[in-house]
């Protein structure tokens, strides 16, 4: 009888939403109370699903997150969520499960997962109702698009050695003029967020001249493990040298390249934009243009001295597009959003051409690959009508 009853009550019960979750969870039920709410948690989902994994549900700019879990352990909520510090979740009375809302700005996308004592559980990516990517980040069906051709770097520099990508638009030539060069630093990550067919696209509307670009993975040491943040992190010149002298000569043997540094630019996004940023400053006769994507000006190995530097140095002949989201990190090393604003308020002090493009986004590639479009055209506009 009593089986009966309970199970009367949960398909009676009805689904609860995240800002009324939220509203529930503002003094931690007990009780009865708890059992109620925790029925309600329950009907938003089929009744064969196990919420041991953590599931979620959104409701416009609110989203709500539950697990049940054995014993006592509070779960928490990692990933992005906090600037990336991450959210215990509430208890819901003895029902087993736990569960807590979130306000997240509704033209974003971000990933998450529950931790459980030691146990990494139900790892998902949210897009939320107003995200979105521009429409240059896709194919258009009466335009014809270039060819990613894989790249295999050997670094004496670095002692180590790489993948990547060359990236050949549709308009490149090789019996045209000289093209425009564009390296990025993580080259899957950005090939992932369609960056040539950006390219393609603001090529064909004029916006971008045809360009190479260069698509550099971070350097694989003997031991298997990757030398991204040594190499991307550090200040100096040791990267500048190695693309000086290892990668840039090697692809000029196989395309025809501008020597003009304001036809050429470097690009990458967290520590591979300060990474950009520092090429760019060791090498401005190299460089002339520099894209950094939510970049990590912060002091992982130091990065956080370049406002300062900016500010008592000459400026140099850069072009620079900052790029940021409010949602980014804030850890041990700094805050990533701060950080940005630091150097854009720096590099305007010195007079440089430069753009700080804003979001509310999280620390991802997708949020650089959701601003490639604009940080192209904008980077790129006094170049359109140049090869």
């Amino acid at each position: 009888m009593f089986a009966t009853l309970a199970l009367a009550t949960l398909l009676s019960a009805d689904p609860i939403t995240p800002s009324q979750l939220a509203e529930a969870l503002f003094v931690p039920p007990r009780g009865e109370s708890a059992r109620k709410l925790a029925d309600r948690i329950r009907a938003n989902f089929p009744k064969d699903k196990d919420l041991k994994e953590g599931r979620h549900w959104v409701e416009g700019e609110m989203v709500a997150f539950t697990i049940e879990v054995e014993g006592d352990p509070t779960p928490r909520l990692g990933g992005m969520l906090d600037h990336g510090r991450g959210l215990d979740l509430i208890k819901i009375g003895e029902t087993g499960l736990w569960a807590r809302a979130e306000a997240i700005p509704t033209d974003t996308k971000f990933a998450y997962h529950f931790q459980v004592g030691e146990k990494r559980l139900g790892a998902k990516t949210v897009e939320m109702p107003d995200w979105s990517y521009p429409p240059e980040s896709s194919e258009r069906p009466d335009r014809k698009y270039g060819q990613y051709r894989p790249l295999k770097v050997r670094s004496e520099v670095f002692k180590n050695d790489r993948t990547g990508w060359v990236y050949v638009p549709a308009a490149y030539k090789d019996d045209g003029p000289p093209a425009g060069l564009m390296v990025f630093q993580d080259g899957d990550a950005y090939k992932g967020e369609r960056v040539g067919t950006v390219v393609d696209n603001l090529i064909a509307e004029g916006t971008m001249p045809v360009t190479i670009l260069v698509l550099l993975n971070p350097g694989v040491n003997a031991d298997g493990k990757s030398n991204r943040s040594f190499e991307y992190d550090s200040l100096g010149d040791r990267f500048a040298a190695f693309l000086e002298t290892e990668v840039l000569p090697e692809i000029a043997k196989e395309y025809k390249l501008s020597d003009d540094p304001k036809a050429r630019a470097i690009g990458g996004a967290s520590s591979g934009g300060i990474c950009a940023f520092n090429v760019a400053w060791e090498r401005p006769g190299l460089f002339g243009k520099v894209c950094s994507h939510i970049g990590s000006f912060t002091n992982i190995r130091g990065g956080d001295v370049f406002p300062k530097l900016v500010r008592e140095s000459d400026a140099k002949p850069i072009k620079v597009l900052l790029y940021d989201g409010t949602s980014d990190l804030i850890n041990q090393y700094g805050d990533w959003w701060q950080a940005n604003e630091a150097m854009f308020a720096a590099l305007a002090s010195k007079g440089y051409d430069v753009q700080f493009l804003k979001d509310r986004g999280f620390h991802a590639y997708w949020s650089s690959g959701r601003q490639l479009a604009p940080s192209l055209r904008w980077l790129w506009a006094d170049e359109k009508s140049k090869p």
